[in-house]
């Protein structure tokens, strides 16, 4: 189930990706803030919809709800070949989901590693840093850094490098302390972290990677809009800033810190927007994030009731007896035949449900007639009506697949076709 989330996470994060991308241009440029929280909501979005999606039919549970009903339904079963391409399929990915997952878990530790490593270099950096004089108590210089940053969760301290003391004005070096004091504000330094670690858990996901960067563009306009509100004056912070280039070296802040300046290129992105006399908005739209919310609730109803609920369909063993021997028999007569049912489960359907349509399970039969697993292939867009024919599918009785009167193993289609009741 673990990979069916991290796949899943890659085409359903496109899709919240999208979708974040069409709200984020009916916010202005303007109200950085609601667009931080935004991309940050997008970010936890990645995480949560594929694991809703792959555990729970809630979605498929309220389609059903609303659809009218009929009397009852009739079904028909059958058993099919999958062919040589989804044989095929079906071997490589057993072979190579144990590799793959266990990668995944190389990356995770690796990525890990990297946040405890930054997070002891933050302590160190806090514990050797000293008071500023002349400003306020957290504020603190060090000669362990080279671009400013805000150290600490709980208590947070602002922490300054040495070199800005003789490189930048006394007015320039308020307007940096400005800029930090809103991270600590925002609680950006918490939320950082909280965005780390999504990215070390989906190091392979480039919609995770892509939602972090604009969350972290964002976040900086929004602390800069700050700034600019409390000293008014734009253009002398755009100059702040431009100077701090001139001095600052990019991407050596610790990753689990909010950093006033993590490239070039994205300082000058902030010098630009700061160009603009617009009027600046420093608190969120409710209205905007809660469409967002809405939205990736709306998207995982609707995964939810049309895409195949693979967490009902488990890997699993089922005690199905063998074929009788009289079976064997008769199988071996005929030395090469595919697999059949040879007793078909009834699927157990709630009386009254309108049933339209058909599901394929995938199932693999052993020499000795039983299922070793069954997964929906197709849905019916009907979570009952899934799991009903996954569960008839698990507890049939088969006469698996010969060549030359060996019994051998074969993976096949439960198909369950459903038409209503006259």
């Amino acid at each position: 189930m673990i990979l069916t989330v991290l796949i899943n996470g890659l085409w359903q994060g496109a899709l919240i990706v999208a979708i974040a991308y069409l709200i984020s241009h009916a916010i202005s440029e303007r109200n950085s803030t609601t667009r931080s929280a935004l991309w940050f909501a997008t970010l936890v979005a990645i995480v949560i919809v594929p694991m809703l999606t792959t555990v729970s039919n809630a979605g498929a549970l309220l389609l059903d709800a609303v659809r009218p009903h009929s009397s009852g339904a009739t079904y028909a079963v059958s058993l099919l070949p999958t062919g040589t391409l989804a044989e095929r399929a079906d071997t490589w990915f057993a072979q190579f989901a144990p590799w793959i997952l266990s990668a995944w878990l190389v990356g995770v530790a690796v990525n890990l590693l990297r946040l405890g490593v930054s997070f002891m270099r933050i302590d160190r950096i806090r514990r050797n840093a000293r008071q500023l004089a002349g400003t306020d108590p957290d504020v603190f210089l060090s000669e362990d850094i080279d671009v400013p940053i805000v150290a600490g969760i709980l208590t947070p301290a602002i922490l300054m490098p040495k070199p800005l003391l003789n490189k930048l004005t006394s007015v320039d070096l308020q307007r940096i302390v400005q800029h930090e004091r809103a991270h600590i504000y925002r609680n950006d330094a918490l939320l950082n972290v909280i965005a780390r670690v999504i990215e070390a858990w989906l190091f392979f996901n480039p919609w995770v990677r892509l939602a972090g960067a604009r969350v972290s563009a964002e976040r900086e306009a929004a602390c800069d809009d700050w700034v600019v509100e409390k000293t008014g004056n734009p253009d002398e912070y755009a100059a702040c800033l431009a100077a701090l280039a001139e001095t600052a070296h990019p991407g050596k802040a610790p990753i689990l810190t909010p950093s006033a300046f993590r490239s070039r290129h994205a300082l000058v992105s902030r010098i630009e927007r700061l160009s603009s006399s617009e009027p600046r908005r420093l608190t969120i739209n409710p209205y905007a994030i809660g469409g967002i919310v809405m939205m990736f609730t709306l998207v995982t109803l609707v995964l939810q009731a049309f895409a195949p609920a693979l967490a009902l369909t488990s890997s699993a063993q089922v005690g199905i007896q063998a074929v009788p021997g009289a079976a064997l028999a008769a199988t071996c007569a005929q030395p090469n035949t595919g697999a059949l049912v040879v007793t078909a489960a009834e699927p157990n359907l709630p009386h009254g449900l309108k049933v339209r349509g058909y599901v394929n399970v995938l199932v693999t039969i052993a020499p000795s007639g039983h299922v070793v697993r069954a997964t929906i292939v197709h849905s019916s867009g009907n979570a009952t009506i899934d799991s009903a024919v996954a569960d008839a599918a698990r507890h049939s009785t088969y006469a698996p697949k010969t060549v030359n009167c060996a019994l051998v193993q074969g993976n096949y289609l439960f198909h369950a076709q459903f038409e209503p009741s006259a």
